[in-house]
C-alpha cells in the first residue's frame, strides 16, 4: 500500500471530512460562555471532541456495515473493502469513550484557574448515550423521526458540555446554538443524507425520515412527497428564524455575516429545489452556509486564540473535500 492510499484511507476511516463539525461544537458551547479561553483548555476541548467524532462514526460504520457495503457511494471506505476488520474498528471505538473523559479530566477540568462544572461531564455521558443509541437503532425505528431527535439531542449535548467546561452557566445563546444544532441535525440526517442514500435504503428495507414521509425514486427521478416538503420548509424556516432574531435582539459584531450566511442557506435550499434535481455541490453548498452560521455568531465575540481555535476546527477538515470545490463551483454557477 502507497502513501497517498493510506492518507486516503485514514481520511474516510475516520470521517476527517465531518470532524469540523465535530470540533467546533464545544468551542462554540465555551464560545457562548466566555470570551476567553486557555491554549490547554482550547486543545482539550478538540482533543474531547476528536475522541467523540471517532466514536459516533467509528460505532455509525460498524452497525451500518451491511448497508454500506451495497451502497455505491461507499465503496472506497476501508471498512466496506474489508482493508480494516469490524472487530478492529469497534475496539477503537470504545476506546474513545474512556479517552474522551481521561482528556477532559486531563486538559479540561485540570485546568486550574477556572474549574469546569461538575455536570460537564453529565453533558459528555448523555452525548455519548445518544449517539449510541442512534447508530443502533438509527435506521430500523418504526418511526425515523425519533431517532433522529435523539441524534440531534447528542450532537446539542456535545455544544453543552463545552459551555459547562469554562466554569459557567449557558446562556441565552447556548440555549439558541442547541436549538440550531437540534434542527441542523434533523435536517442533515434526515433529509440531507436520507434523500443521497434514498435508492439503496429503500431496497435494503432500511427506515429513514425521508423515506417515512413519503419520498420515493420512480424511473430514475427523486419525488418529494407533500409531507417532506413541508418538513424541509420547517426546517428551514427555523434555521432561518432563530440567529435573526439573535442579532435582531442584540447588539453586537458580526451581525452582517449572519444575516448573509442564514440568507444564503435559505437561498440555495430554494435555487436547489427551483432546480428540480440534487447534487452533491448544491448539498454541500447549504450544509457549509447552515454550519457556518453559529460559528458567525460566536467567532466575534471570541479573544483572538480562542476565535483562531474554532475558525481552524470549522474550516481545515473542508479543505481536502472534493465537495467543498463542487459547493464552490455550484455557487458560481459553474
Amino acid at each position: 500500500m502507497n502513501i497517498t492510499t493510506l492518507l486516503w484511507d485514514l481520511y474516510h476511516f475516520s470521517r476527517f471530512s465531518a470532524l469540523g463539525a465535530t470540533a467546533a461544537l464545544p468551542l462554540l458551547g465555551a464560545g457562548s460562555v466566555s470570551a476567553q479561553l486557555t491554549p490547554r483548555r482550547a486543545t482539550g476541548l478538540l482533543a474531547v471532541a476528536s475522541a467523540f467524532h471517532l466514536f459516533a462514526y467509528l460505532h455509525n460504520d460498524i452497525c451500518d456495515l451491511d448497508l454500506d457495503r451495497t451502497q455505491p457511494r461507499r465503496r472506497h471506505y476501508p471498512l466496506v473493502r474489508g482493508a480494516v476488520q469490524p472487530e478492529l474498528a469497534l475496539g477503537l471505538a470504545l476506546i474513545c469513550v474512556p479517552l474522551a473523559f481521561a482528556l477532559h479530566t486531563r486538559l479540561v477540568a485540570g485546568d486550574a484557574r477556572r474549574p469546569a462544572r461538575g455536570d460537564a461531564r453529565t453533558s459528555l455521558v448523555a452525548a455519548f448515550g445518544a449517539l449510541a443509541i442512534y447508530n443502533r437503532w438509527g435506521k430500523a425505528c418504526p418511526f425515523p423521526p425519533l431517532t433522529d431527535l435523539v441524534q440531534a439531542l447528542g450532537w446539542a449535548a456535545l455544544l453543552r458540555y463545552g459551555a459547562l467546561a469554562t466554569g459557567g452557566a449557558p446562556t441565552t445563546l447556548t440555549r439558541l446554538l442547541m436549538a440550531y444544532e437540534v434542527l441542523l441535525i434533523l435536517m442533515v440526517n434526515g433529509v440531507h443524507g436520507a434523500l443521497r442514500d434514498l435508492e439503496n435504503d429503500a431496497a435494503r428495507g432500511a427506515r429513514t425520515t425521508a423515506l417515512f414521509l413519503g419520498a420515493r425514486m420512480e424511473e430514475g427521478r427523486l419525488r418529494l412527497s407533500p409531507a417532506l416538503l413541508v418538513h424541509i420548509v420547517t426546517l428551514q424556516t427555523a434555521l432561518l428564524a432563530l440567529p435573526l432574531w439573535y442579532v435582531a435582539t442584540r447588539s453586537g459584531k458580526g451581525a452582517g455575516g449572519v444575516v448573509a450566511l442564514a440568507a444564503g442557506a435559505a437561498l440555495s435550499l430554494a435555487r436547489l429545489a427551483r432546480g428540480g434535481q440534487a447534487s452533491d455541490g448544491a448539498g454541500m453548498a447549504h450544509l457549509v452556509l447552515l454550519l457556518s452560521v453559529p460559528v458567525a455568531l460566536v467567532a466575534p465575540r471570541l479573544a483572538p486564540l480562542p476565535r483562531l481555535a474554532l475558525l481552524a476546527a470549522h474550516l481545515v477538515p473542508l479543505l481536502p473535500n472534493g465537495a467543498t470545490y463542487a459547493a464552490l463551483r455550484w455557487l458560481l454557477g459553474k
